[in-house]
């Protein structure tokens, strides 16, 4: 599992590697006096993921939010023409007690330097941080980081979403048993296999998927990170097609069926089960 994460975050970070670099007279100017916090490997030389971030709420409000060249010579863009974009960041930079960000949308057409106050982290919280299925709920239709889970909940309308399933199915990704104190016949679809060229479609991956983990669908979900979420939310349906799992019998008509969920795009596992409530 471990390797597999290394294959993870080295190859969604391929793609926006391109930009994490430092070459330019100007930009070595600027980068006089600064300080990196982080980038895209840590100390030992493992990849970390690139972090996840939403523009600032204050930005999509209206205010100004701009991304300047590498150099800080010149404004670029404005993050208020762009409301909704997930937001890779590769590097985190402090300079004169101010902390910025190279950040970059998933296919690269937008990128630069950005003020960390102009973004908002993706919230990382699974159904175990809050109190009341109605803060959870709200979670999950609310915050940017649930923005995969909501299309994957929309491929699954008639299966409302469990407070108590989604807390047991925090953490896990593997090795579900069948049953569980008030809820029975759990049935995982994360875990679900794609077919490999699924897969091999994914920009710069290259792994030969030999581990039972490795192509099943959660992978799948994970190795896409930031990505737009439609296409990704569709695999659910193409996932149970292929296992020959009619969705239909899942629906509340045939009993107190219900969803647990625990994925947060950028963070690893994540994990969609299935399960009949007895309650």
């Amino acid at each position: 599992m471990k390797k597999l994460i290394a294959i993870l975050t080295a190859t969604a970070a391929a793609s926006i590697l391109a930009f994490a670099g430092q070459s330019t007279t100007a930009q070595a100017s600027w980068s006089t006096g600064t300080k990196t916090l982080w980038t895209l490997f840590e100390p030992n030389g493992d990849p970390d993921w690139a972090r996840l971030f939403s523009t600032a709420d204050s930005v999509k409000a209206g205010k100004n939010g701009y991304v300047w060249n590498y150099s800080h010579t010149k404004r670029i863009h404005n993050l208020k023409n762009y409301p909704n974009t997930t937001w890779y960041a590769v590097r985190g930079i402090a300079k004169n007690k101010h902390v910025y960000y190279r950040i970059s949308n998933p296919n690269s057409t937008v990128k630069g330097l950005v003020w960390s106050g102009y973004v908002k982290p993706y919230a990382t919280k699974t159904a175990k941080d809050f109190k009341t299925a109605d803060q959870f709920n709200n979670y999950l239709q609310t915050e940017p980081s649930q923005k995969l889970t909501r299309a994957v909940l929309r491929q699954l309308p008639n299966i409302p979403v469990s407070f108590e399933l989604s807390k047991y199915a925090a953490y896990r990704f593997a090795q579900f048993p069948k049953q569980i104190t008030n809820f029975t016949d759990i049935t995982p679809i994360s875990t679900l296999t794609l077919p490999k060229t699924d897969f091999a479609s994914i920009k710069n991956f290259q792994t030969d998927l030999n581990s039972p983990g490795d192509a099943q669908l959660g992978t799948y979900w994970a190795l896409t990170y930031g990505q737009p979420v439609n296409s990704r939310a569709e695999k659910i349906i193409e996932a149970l097609n292929d296992h020959q799992i009619d969705l239909s019998q899942f629906d509340t008509t045939n009993g107190n069926w219900r969803i647990g969920v625990n994925m947060n795009d950028g963070q690893w596992p994540m994990t969609l089960i299935i399960a009949k409530e007895t309650d």
